[in-house]
């Protein structure tokens, strides 16, 4: 028998994600619960199991290094060695070093430098006195019947690895043919393969409801009816096809506020609800480093030391909470903290010291907030490895639009600041507003979308050699001509004939001139670079019900036009 190892290792490697996401959770709750017998087992299986299948394929160092692991935890779930917090330390350590002997495996990047270091640290937690370097191999030396004896206990052969992987995050294949997979549920495929089925009928009836001599308008209107609800449901249960939950992206991040806390001397808990929620692969995908600087952000600048906390009265733990929920067809998450909150006049005076706003400038606090979004802003001190350097926030904002979503602040002096993050479930489909240039049709982003009104001649202002603003309830927005822009023709020149959409990006406010606004409508997105060229201004197109082409307005690209 022919056997296709290139398809066992594809799965090796996203079954392996799984497990090492076991060994690091599972670290990181012993640390606070060592006696939790079943913890440590869970533990200790997922070694086992990258070990063993990871020796069945041939990655022998992979097996051999967490042969070392898995001694260490064998000790430990039999109660020859202690739970210690030097100990979960090394652990954790070995266990990054295995996720780049993984990585090695896969890509055939460099394997980690102290790799002999971690082996002898290893070691001499069995054994005190073990000589540095001394460390033996863990190579598989028999196979019988299918099964490969690897320290005595058999681990299933190539032949059943296929059939016994599951779960995981799906992970990009960096070698091959960079062919990327996703896990989807029996459940899922099933109502998939109903839904077609539904289908099937629906258009039966739409073809004999059309063909008979004996049909009339009703009994079609029926049949289309029934066809279209069969489409839409159809439509729902693909897009879910692309939906995983957002707790992978969360169980990276008790590590890091681990890890971050240490380093800073402070106490920190992080507590996360709403991991169940789903999101769309790609915005899962991209949302990851936003969120990562949200974390590390609250911890380092948003929770004071210990000492300061007990001095006003907090408990010496700082606490994150980092939750995820569905609200009005969107995914909202918010990273909030109970440390000192933002102080909005210090915030207003360093962007003014940095130049970012002029020193006359009269700002809410909810403005202020906002400033820290601004690029070059920090508050920081000093300069450090983990922040000062006045980048990081400025990125989160413009990640988090370019997903077609808001991020917006609140804060209160004395208890804490929230950051939140709106996003769509998908990035394939959009809510958007439809409007007419000329004879064309163009989709605005609804999120970005504020209100739209007709102006009279007397809000409209012009600034010499700026254009015209639109004066809305004593606020000046830049009047944005689009179709000058992209070249309509058989448009309205003046804004009063037409209407004005007012737009909110980076959180001022525009006023872009419409012929028409045809209607809320949901799009598929369909990329135009992909198919065509990147297009500034453009983020996509849409094919509309009537068959006509329509362009999806890019908020971002299209005010960089104007201005």
């Amino acid at each position: 028998m022919n056997i296709d190892l290139e398809e066992f290792h594809a799965a090796f490697f996203e079954e392996v994600s799984e497990h090492l996401t076991g060994l690091e959770d599972g670290l990181l709750q012993l640390e606070s619960r060592p006696e939790d017998e079943e913890l440590i087992h869970g533990i200790f299986r997922a070694a086992h199991s990258i070990k063993g299948t990871g020796g069945a394929l041939g990655f022998t160092e992979v097996a051999g290094f967490t042969h070392h692991v898995e001694t260490v935890l064998d000790h430990m779930r039999q109660r020859q060695l202690s739970t210690t917090s030097e100990r979960i330390e090394l652990l954790l350590k070995a266990t990054d070093a295995l996720s780049c002997l993984i990585d090695s495996a896969k890509d055939g990047s460099s394997a980690p430098d102290n790799l002999d270091e971690l082996i002898d640290s290893l070691r001499r937690q069995i054994d005190p006195d073990a000589q540095p370097g001394a460390a033996s191999s863990c190579q598989p030396e028999e196979a019988i019947d299918g099964l490969i004896l690897f320290d005595d206990e058999p681990v299933a052969s190539p032949q059943t690895v296929r059939a016994t992987a599951s779960g995981g995050e799906p992970q990009r294949s960096k070698g091959g043919n960079n062919a990327e997979s996703i896990r989807v549920s029996v459940a899922k495929v099933e109502e998939l393969i109903n839904l077609v089925g539904e289908l099937v009928i629906a258009n039966s009836m739409v073809q004999q409801a059309y063909a008979s001599e004996e049909a009339d308008a009703q009994s079609l209107q029926e049949a289309i009816a029934a066809m279209d609800l069969t489409t839409q449901q159809l439509q729902e249960q693909v897009m879910a096809v692309r939906l995983m939950p957002i707790a992978n992206v969360f169980r990276r991040f008790p590590r890091i506020v681990r890890d971050l806390a240490g380093t800073l001397g402070k106490s920190v808990a992080l507590e996360m609800s709403g991991e169940e929620t789903e999101l769309d692969k790609q915005v899962i995908e991209e949302v990851s480093d936003p969120l990562t600087h949200l974390i590390r952000n609250a911890v380092d600048h948003g929770l004071e030391s210990s000492a300061q906390r007990i001095a006003v009265g907090k408990p010496a733990e700082g606490r994150i909470d980092l939750r995820a929920f569905h609200e009005g067809g969107n995914v909202v998450i918010e990273i909030a903290d109970d440390g000192a909150g933002i102080n909005a006049q210090r915030v207003r005076q360093k962007a003014i010291e940095r130049g970012l706003i002029p020193a006359d400038a009269v700002l809410t606090d909810e403005e202020s907030y906002k400033l820290i979004m601004l690029p070059g802003f920090s508050t920081a001190e000093k300069i450090t490895d983990v922040s000062g350097r006045g980048v990081g926030m400025d990125v989160v904002k413009r990640n988090v639009e370019a997903l077609n979503g808001s991020i917006s602040i609140s804060s209160t002096a004395g208890k804490g600041s929230c950051f939140r993050i709106r996003l769509p479930l998908t990035m394939a489909i959009l809510d958007g507003l439809a409007m007419r240039l000329g004879t064309d049709v163009y989709v605005l982003p609804l999120l970005s979308v504020v209100e739209s009104l007709r102006p009279e001649p007397k809000h409209i202002v012009s600034v010499a050699e700026r254009g015209e603003l639109l004066m809305v309830r004593g606020e000046a927005l830049p009047l944005i001509y689009t179709h000058r822009l992209f070249n309509v023709n058989g448009h309205v020149t003046d804004p009063c004939d037409g209407l004005v959409v007012i737009v909110e990006h980076q959180g001022r406010k525009y006023g872009i001139v419409v012929d028409e606004l045809i209607g809320q409508l949901q799009v598929v997105m369909k990329s135009l670079e992909a198919n065509y060229e990147r297009v500034e201004g453009v983020s996509g197109a849409t094919i509309l019900g009537d068959g006509r082409i329509a362009m999806i307005v890019d908020i971002a690209g299209l005010i960089r036009l104007a201005l």
